[in-house]
């Protein structure tokens, strides 16, 4: 074999295009011998066949790699002759050609100066395959096989040339890049994402002093107003006057300012967004990727325990993240050969069950709310119930009283525990308990979860959930101990708001019914040994976590609805927090940790034995209500005669005004905690009402519900909406929302007392 100039960077680049000739071609043949195996041997599969066969042929012969010249050379010589009709392959016949294709696709692997040590240790088997290949051909060949493998006919010597010049154009348009650096390039991506986020974080800010600045205008309106009614100077009068124009004059440019700014923090959010999003396609891959070998895997094993087994695959075109590729690859491989090994039947048992004799073993790929969805179903023997139940008793890892309370799903779990397996014997191929343990812990480190399912006789069905990113996760935003915590999607099973009142207790245990499952609650601020809330809501915010063996509903202080997040890993140095994976950056800059699901879990039943109280306080909340005293506002009195009886049914002290001009009069004379107002009104409508209500000093902080048909953008125009300025629109109106408002408030006055 010469390789000469193997050092020029050109030449270099020439067997980078082979390998990747190699690795496309070897795919086509692998999938083509697979179907002529299975009886299609259609003209448009024998094309395919000898075309690949033909590629890496001129492929080798452009970078001298002349073993796989001779080998490429018969494998092609074998699918002209069946496009002739001059043989037919038998399965010893596509067995060698496989042979063949293998050694093949060891050159992708070998460095350029390892290649004639390669050819040297493989002379012998080099060899055998060529021969291997002559004998099932033939003689069936016409002069042209004849003609040695190695010599080039001029014409075909420049087909290559034109072909791989071809390639390698089409390969300038590209460039190859690291996958540290496009790593990096997305670590800077997100960065520029969050910065933007924090840009909009800010915005709030600049709209605050807008609003503070028209509180000062009015004043100085008034003012105005008052002066011209008096006797002050006129010197007093033009001055006042004059710093109403300039203020006014400030207003405008500040507005101005404020839009443009408005306009650069959308653009910049909006092309931030793009950019990560562009990087992050980058990263993705088909999974057909790590699933086109599996025909060939299923055939080989099959074979090798003597059984006959079709697989069928869908979903191959969907795009996963190219480390969640690698990670679930052997997952898959072991999923598969113990479907072969443990759960199809052989063909003879399978003709006297009544089935046919070729097993069928189905592998689904979807997609699904940003999650992966991987089902591999075969229609073997299922799980012997009775057996599992005696194996589970015979290693110890169960009671009988244990064993008698688990349901089905349950009881499969022990499939997934170390060193259990269903073979009495051990053989090179299983029995040892390897292999189920190892996808569930690489599942689960992907922050997934494996179900297992199965009919006796009739099948087993394993399920894997998985994320299509480990850079971008999908999560579950909420409030444990005052802090932003994240659940992983693929490990919460639903989130309810569940009356306190419908919680029952037993033996110091509290439990709720949940979709006709009771289920246990456990406050979150317990696992993470905090203190429980002083005031328990009417409505608890129940997150219901799972991990494939328990179930809690896991008590949250407050949820905020799903988003998808850049994760980041946390410094080594920190070492493993308890309950928590990693990190990421919410839109707004702040921080907010993972939780570690398993782990979470596993702190729960150390704790099924001594979980503290989650006391629900009812009568504390009653007596917080009592002394808060709240100002209803609305010109409609039928509007204010039902937020009023609302607000008495739940022990809130109540006074009420049709307009802003006789609030105003109440507030001066009264004190409130709370205001509840309308927007359109007589005299002094809401908006007004607030500006003057956060012009007093006493009540610059007080919480205000808004309560209007006006759009909620409107609203924002002429006031800051944030956590003690709420608004809720008229035509959405229910005494539950309503009442979650007025208690989300009220919380803020008693937080505000406490401190």
């Amino acid at each position: 074999m010469s390789h000469d100039g193997k050092n020029d960077l050109s030449d270099f680049s020439m067997m980078d295009l082979f390998r990747m000739e190699i690795e496309t071609q070897v795919e086509k043949l692998s999938q083509g011998l697979l179907e002529v195996e299975q009886g299609n041997d259609s003209a448009d599969i024998l094309e395919i066949l000898m075309r690949a066969s033909h590629s890496i042929k001129g492929a080798a012969r452009m970078v001298n790699v002349e073993p796989v010249v001779k080998i490429a050379h018969e494998v092609e010589d074998c699918f002209v002759a069946m496009q002739r009709s001059q043989i037919n392959l038998d399965k010893k016949s596509v067995d060698a050609l496989l042979a063949a294709v293998d050694l093949i696709s060891q050159t992708r692997e070998i460095k350029d100066e390892q290649l004639e040590g390669w050819e040297a240790e493989q002379r012998e088997i080099i060899d055998n395959t060529v021969s291997a290949l002559r004998e099932i051909h033939g003689a069936s060949i016409s002069n042209k096989s004849e003609k040695p493998a190695t010599s080039r006919d001029e014409s075909e010597i420049q087909d290559d040339k034109v072909r791989f010049q071809a390639i390698d154009q089409t390969n300038s348009a590209t460039i190859r890049i690291t996958v540290d650096r496009l790593d990096r390039i997305l670590n800077l991506a997100g960065k520029s994402l969050v910065q933007a986020h924090e840009l909009s974080a800010i915005m709030p800010d600049f709209w605050q002093v807008k609003h503070k600045q028209q509180v000062i205008i009015s004043q100085l309106n008034r003012l105005q107003e008052h002066l011209s009614d008096s006797d002050a100077s006129e010197v007093l009068k033009d001055r006042v006057k004059s710093i109403l124009g300039e203020a006014n004059n400030l207003r405008h440019q500040y507005a101005d300012g404020l839009s443009k700014l408005d306009t650069i923090d959308r653009r910049s959010s909006t092309l931030s967004d793009y950019l990560h999003r562009e990087i992050m396609a980058s990263r993705m891959r088909p999974i057909s990727e790590i699933l086109n070998g599996l025909p060939r895997l299923v055939r080989d094993f099959s074979r090798r325990l003597q059984k006959d087994v079709r697989l069928q695959m869908s979903g191959l075109y969907t795009l996963v993240d190219r480390h969640v590729l690698e990670l679930v690859d052997t997952p898959i491989k072991h999923l598969v050969q113990n479907a072969i090994d443990h759960g199809i039947e052989l063909p003879d048992e399978r003709i006297a069950m009544g089935k046919n004799r070729i097993a069928t073993l189905t592998l689904n790929v979807s997609m699904n709310a940003g999650m992966l969805f991987i089902v591999l179903e075969d229609d073997g023997r299922g799980v012997n119930s009775q057996n599992l139940h005696d194996i589970i008793l015979q290693k110890g890892l169960a009671t009988p009283s244990e064993l008698a309370n688990l349901d089905q799903k349950e009881l499969l779990d022990f499939l997934f525990y170390p060193g259990f397996s269903t073979k009495m014997e051990v053989n090179e191929i299983s029995g040892r308990g390897v292999g189920l343990d190892l996808v569930k812990d690489t599942v689960m480190n992907l922050n997934g979860s494996v179900q297992a399912s199965s009919s006796e006789h009739k099948g087993m069905r394993f399920q894997l959930l998985l994320p299509l990113t480990i850079s971008v996760m999908r999560v579950l935003l909420t409030t444990i101990c005052g802090e932003s915590y994240a659940f992983p999607m693929v490990s919460v099973e639903g989130v309810h708001y569940i009356d306190a009142n419908a919680v029952t207790k037993v033996s110091d245990r509290y439990y709720v019914n949940v979709d006709s499952n009771t289920v246990q609650l456990v406050h979150a601020n317990v696992i993470f040994e905090g203190k429980l809330p002083k005031t328990m809501p009417d409505r608890l915010a129940i997150v219901v976590l799972t991990n494939g063996q328990h179930k809690y509903g896991v008590v949250v202080e407050k949820t905020f609805g799903e988003q998808e997040l850049s994760i980041h890993n946390l410094s080594p140095d920190l070492g493993k927090i308890p309950g928590i994976s990693s990190a990421a950056i919410l839109n707004s800059g702040a921080l907010t940790l993972i939780i570690d699901v398993d782990d979470y879990m596993h702190r729960i039943d150390l704790m099924r034995d001594d979980i503290r109280s989650m006391q629900l306080c009812r009568e504390d909340h009653a007596e917080m209500c009592e002394l808060l005293h709240i100002l209803v506002v609305d010109d409609s009195m039928t509007v204010r005669k039902m937020e009023q009886d609302l607000l008495l049914g739940k022990h809130y002290r109540v006074a009420v005004a049709e307009d802003g001009v006789q609030a105003l009069q109440k507030i001066q004379s009264e004190s409130f905690d709370i205001l509840i107002t309308d927007v359109d009104m007589p005299n002094m409508d809401g908006m007004r009402l607030i500006n003057e209500v956060r012009y007093l000093p006493e009540y610059a902080d007080m919480p205000i519900l808004i309560i209007s048909n006006r759009e909620k953008s409107f609203i924002k125009q002429g006031t800051i909406l944030d956590n003690k300025t709420l608004y809720y629109a008229k035509d959405q109106f229910s005494a539950e929302g309503f009442l979650n408002n007025v208690q989300q408030l009220s919380k803020l006055v008693v937080n505000s007392d406490v401190s």
